[in-house]
């Protein structure tokens, strides 16, 4: 008997020991539950907050800023002063121009009578002028 009680005793020792780490390992646990339910607090809250800035670092966003504006209003700025197909349509609507009155010449010449312009002829001729305009 005297080797199963201490058999028993051995165990029970074990067993409080392993329940005092237990409760060391659950109050660790629940410590660092606690501090990142903080960090989770800060950083929404840092997050809703705009970052200060430093006199030096504000000049220098500032600075970038402006140079990133300068390079989009020079690009906008060579957009609006050439474009190609501006020229392309303005030569096709030159040469159109040419052959319609090419086209008009040639029917005058043949019949005097008919200087009168179709419907047609008119309803080109003003879509041309529009896209002159």
């Amino acid at each position: 008997m005297d080797l199963i009680k201490e058999i028993n005793e051995k165990y029970q020792a074990l067993e409080a020991e392993i329940d005092k780490k237990l409760e060391k390992v659950q109050t660790e646990e629940q410590r660092l539950e606690r501090q990142y339910e903080k960090i989770a607090e800060k950083s929404a809250h840092a997050a809703t907050d705009p970052k200060q800035l430093s006199y030096e670092e504000a000049l220098k966003r500032n600075a970038n800023t402006l140079k990133s504006l300068e390079v989009a209003k020079a690009r906008l700025r060579s957009r609006t002063t050439y474009s190609p197909v501006e020229k392309i349509l303005q030569r096709a609507l030159d040469n159109y121009n040419k052959e319609l009155r090419g086209l008009q010449q040639q029917s005058t010449d043949k019949s005097p009578k008919s200087n009168v312009r179709t419907d047609e002829q008119e309803h080109i001729y003003e879509l041309v002028m529009e896209l002159k305009q």
